[in-house]
């Protein structure tokens, strides 16, 4: 009798990626783009044409056949594109982590890489537009005025959108999406792998422990002593591992988390400010807004205005084509 049995915990037991859109773009002019924050991890397959992007606060200038990768709460914005060849490129955001950190974090994905084996290439781009087809027909099953978009034209809109409840047929379809989002992921790290670390960034356990704590409970605001609790480590033993393993103290950790929830929520969705800062904590809307005003330079607001616009949308000029397939609702 043959038997397999992996009973270990392993650094990968909350590996979670979750695909939120895919969308195609053929873009020939930066007309009514800026930039913006991509709340999720969001990579790109460019088919054709050349853009000059800002990562960061590095400048790209991609091409046919690049793979651009970037982790969530990255910053891009537009410098120009091709005019005699539309940038037509492939999008695939999602949800990459484990535990707390940011997948393409941990395993330091180049931020831009060309792919010189057309074949390699090849290869992610079917499996996109199979994942592609799948997303497509899951959401036949749904009026398209109850899916969450970034699209201003499919307005108007429910102000709050229905959590969707799949029958058999539809969870079938679901799970057969996350596979084919684990290939794709798969894939791609496979085609990647010259490119990356030999062992990706980890951290002592206790600190993924914490750290995961800290996510889940932003709005009771732990104290020190109740993290170190948590763990069994004196509250000095915790603050030494904490700068060790990621270089910063348990509570500004969980204060630049409680500010990366906030960036999420006022950009992926429509929430008042006041039940904003109810969710991280915070005692009241005044102090939310000067917190958030001290990291950010900005008010939540004003943030919220500046940003929220563009989550790669398209305009409305009808100078852009976009195929787009949208679950972040799911």
């Amino acid at each position: 009798m043959l038997q397999m049995e992996m009973g270990n915990r392993s650094s990968l037991d909350q590996l979670y990626i979750n695909i939120r859109w895919l969308k195609e773009w053929k873009r020939s002019s930066i007309a009514g783009l800026g930039g913006g924050i991509l709340p999720y991890s969001t990579l790109w397959l460019v088919l054709s044409g050349s853009a000059v992007l800002k990562f960061g606060q590095t400048v790209c200038q991609i091409g046919q056949n690049d793979i651009i990768s970037l982790p969530s709460q990255s910053y891009h914005r537009w410098i120009s594109v091709s005019s005699d060849t539309p940038f037509h490129y492939l999008s695939l955001a999602c949800e990459a982590r484990v535990g707390t950190f940011d997948f393409l974090r941990l395993y330091s994905f180049p931020l831009h890489i060309t792919m010189f084996d057309k074949t390699v290439f090849g290869k992610l781009v079917e499996l996109w537009y199979q994942l592609s087809a799948e997303f497509q027909s899951l959401l036949r099953h749904f009026n398209r005025y109850e899916l969450k978009s970034s699209d201003p034209q499919d307005e108007p809109r429910p102000s709050e959108y229905p959590v969707f409840h799949f029958d058999t047929q539809q969870t079938i379809q679901y799970l057969k999406i996350r596979s084919l989002g684990n290939l794709w992921f798969h894939y791609l790290l496979e085609t990647l792998q010259d490119q990356l670390p030999d062992s990706p960034n980890l951290y002592d356990t206790r600190v993924y422990e914490v750290c995961d704590y800290i996510n889940e409970h932003l709005h009771e605001r732990p104290t020190l002593e109740q993290l170190a609790r948590l763990v069994s480590l004196s509250k000095e033993h915790l603050r030494f591992l904490f700068q060790k393993e990621i270089g910063q103290a348990p509570m500004k950790f969980a204060a630049n988390m409680r500010l990366q929830r906030a960036r999420e929520l006022l950009l992926l969705s429509s929430s008042p400010m006041k039940e904003i800062a109810e969710r991280l904590g915070f005692q009241n809307q005044h102090l939310f807004t000067r917190s958030f005003h001290q990291a950010e330079g900005l008010s939540p607001s004003n943030y919220r205005r500046r940003y929220k616009s563009n989550i790669e949308h398209p305009i409305s000029s009808g100078r852009e084509e976009l195929c787009e397939q949208d679950l972040r609702k799911f």
